[in-house]
């Protein structure tokens, strides 16, 4: 019983600290330089409609909003805001009563005017960011801990690798450094200091050099791809390496899932059996290797092609044919995907090769 009533002490506790954070954030304006408008009324009228390529037609709207401003030298006053929006609502959209949105506010006579810069949304992602913290810690309790350190220590790591790119740093060199902290902070915070954990870093390591060096070896035979399709390829001085270092980071988190599990699964057969073979041992971790390998492509596929689907039905729908969007658009998602998806396969056994030479050895220096 004292049992139950201190868990829901604790459940409590994370709800209430949940409650006040939302709190915080939703009055932190503040905290801001921008100017910050709260809208209270909003007036939309219709102003006309445009035919589109494809014959179908789209109405424009106009809308005449009031607003308090929440910030800087004008906080209390009242506010004029104009927008204007589409129905599919691609390159602006509609607001509504109660949103915050930032503004560059101006006087005009006895009245202000403000043109609007965007909509706040901090408060709609402490919301969902402190319900998946909620429950990571509420769920997996202590684990749960470890596994919001590693999301801060990534965080961290992305941080200062961008910081010292800005500052003129070699990308492929500060990526190979980002690969090492990410997959030795990870799993390290995640699964603690001991032989099974180093397996899986060593094993995350190899795949990360094969894939890399297939990468390489492609690239050599070849020849460099057309760049001309990359994203934001005018602020970039070299797309090669820009393309290289996304092949890098783009798959590890699920390369660095299979060795773990690999390692994991390798130990716990060679501590209940330390005699066992390597082919027996090879057996058993490559049947588990199937179990996880389907589920791990099919995150990978899926993450890929969820960042792909806005633009790809925006690019078919302005008459650019699917088999165009896959040729010049989405080639380099494709070519991300299936390295990726090899150094998946390919850490299945190298996982259990790795894993069997450490920890065969650390069993044999304990008889």
């Amino acid at each position: 019983m004292k049992e139950f009533v201190c868990k829901r002490k604790k459940v409590f506790f994370l709800i209430g600290i949940y409650l006040l954070f939302l709190l915080f954030v939703s009055q932190d304006a503040w905290l801001y330089d921008t100017t910050i408008a709260k809208i209270t009324k909003v007036q939309t009228e219709k102003t006309g409609e445009k035919e589109g390529a494809r014959g179908e037609t789209e109405a424009y709207y106009r809308q005449t909003m009031q607003g308090i401003l929440l910030n800087g030298k004008w906080k209390g006053s009242k506010v004029t805001l104009k927008n204007e929006y589409t129905y599919s609502g691609v390159t602006n959209q509609k607001y509504h009563r109660g949103d915050k949105v930032f503004i560059h506010a101006s006087e005009n006579g006895e009245r202000l005017s403000g043109k609007i810069k965007g909509l706040k949304r901090d408060t709609y992602l402490a919301a969902v960011g402190g319900m998946l913290l909620f429950l990571l810690i509420l769920i997996t309790k202590k684990q749960g801990i470890y596994t919001i350190s590693t999301m801060i220590f990534n965080t961290v790591v992305y941080a200062v690798g961008f910081h010292f790119y800005l500052k003129g740093g070699n990308m492929i060199k500060i990526c190979n450094i980002m690969v090492f902290c990410f997959t030795f902070g990870t799993i390290l915070l995640l699964n603690g200091f001991h032989k099974r954990t180093l397996a899986a870093v060593c094993s995350t390591l190899c795949v990360f050099t094969v894939i890399m060096g297939i990468f390489h070896f492609i690239m050599y035979l070849y020849g460099d791809v057309d760049y001309s399709s990359m994203e934001y390829l005018g602020s970039v001085e070299n797309p090669a390496e820009m393309f290289e270092a996304e092949v890098m980071l783009a798959g590890l988190g699920a390369i660095m899932d299979v060795a773990v599990t690999i390692a994991a699964a390798t130990g716990e057969l060679i501590r209940k059996k330390p005699d066992i073979k390597f082919l027996s041992l090879f057996r058993s971790g490559r049947e588990i290797g199937y179990d996880i390998m389907g589920t791990m492509l099919s995150v990978l596929l899926f993450t890929f092609g969820s960042g792909l689907i806005p633009g790809f039905l925006i690019r078919m729908n302005n008459d650019i044919s699917f088999l165009s969007n896959i040729r010049y658009h989405i080639s380099f998602e494709i070519c991300r995907f299936l390295i990726e998806s090899i150094g998946i396969v390919l850490a299945i056994p190298i996982s259990i090769f790795v894993s069997a030479v450490f920890l065969k050895v650390q069993v044999r220096r304990e008889k």
